[in-house]
């Protein structure tokens, strides 16, 4: 199981919320493939990004004479940084385009911790006619609270 951040689109008033789940941790995806990765989250900054950097960074190597294991190493390290920097990257990039972030939930993947967001979303949804200040969504966690133990 992993922790998901959910993120609901604001604006849209009644029904099913409009929710993304997205897990922490470094993702695999984006290290191997960034262009594809950034391109199917269309987090489109951070492709023009690598896009340049890619090239400036071609560039240096080939201008300075860097031996091909040097730049093989080099650039496996800028794939784990984007692996390991993705999942912010894309929270990052939710916050900015208006998103809210409205909780944190351990699930087995996005699609689960989304119909359990939404799930929730409809138990605690206020009755009709029922005004703004409506109590706020709860966040269904499980019942499981090892995840973080105590120290005593």
């Amino acid at each position: 199981m992993r922790f998901f951040t959910l993120h609901e689109r604001p604006g849209k008033a009644g029904g099913d919320p409009q929710v993304v789940a997205v897990a922490s941790g470094f993702s695999w995806w984006a290290a191997i493939f960034p262009p594809l990765w950034l391109l199917r989250h269309r987090l489109w900054l951070g492709l023009i990004g690598y896009l340049l950097l890619s090239s400036i960074w071609g560039l240096a190597l080939e201008l300075g004479d860097i031996a091909e294991p040097a730049a093989s190493v080099l650039a496996l390290g800028l794939s784990f940084l984007i692996g390991a920097m993705a999942a912010d990257y894309r929270r990052w990039t939710l916050e900015r385009r208006g998103w809210r972030l409205m909780g944190v939930l351990r699930a087995g993947d996005a699609a689960e911790a989304e119909e359990r967001y939404i799930r929730g979303h409809a138990v605690a949804a206020p009755p009709a006619g029922a005004g703004a200040s409506a109590s706020p969504v709860r966040i269904l966690l499980p019942q499981q609270t090892d995840a973080f133990p105590r120290l005593v």
